[in-house]
């Protein structure tokens, strides 16, 4: 069985896992188990961790690609 993690900054509704549930599960062919977590360090959006693929839809994860995009 794979494992995905949600981790988000607030708990999720139910309609918003409902979508990144079935979103996964047109991907993966064998069963999934879905792991929520939040985290309040992320500001807001959704981090989902499935494997070694990381999905950072995360404001954190955002402004650290400005702050990298800026020093270059």
């Amino acid at each position: 069985m794979n494992n995905i993690r949600v981790i988000s900054a607030k708990a999720l509704s139910e309609s918003a896992k409902s979508k990144i549930e079935a979103s996964f599960r047109r991907k993966h062919s064998d069963e999934i188990e879905f792991v929520y977590e939040t985290d309040s360090e992320l500001i807001g959006g959704v981090l989902i961790v499935d494997g070694d693929k990381y999905y950072d839809a995360t404001v954190r994860g955002q402004l650290a690609h400005i702050k990298r995009e800026i020093k270059v």
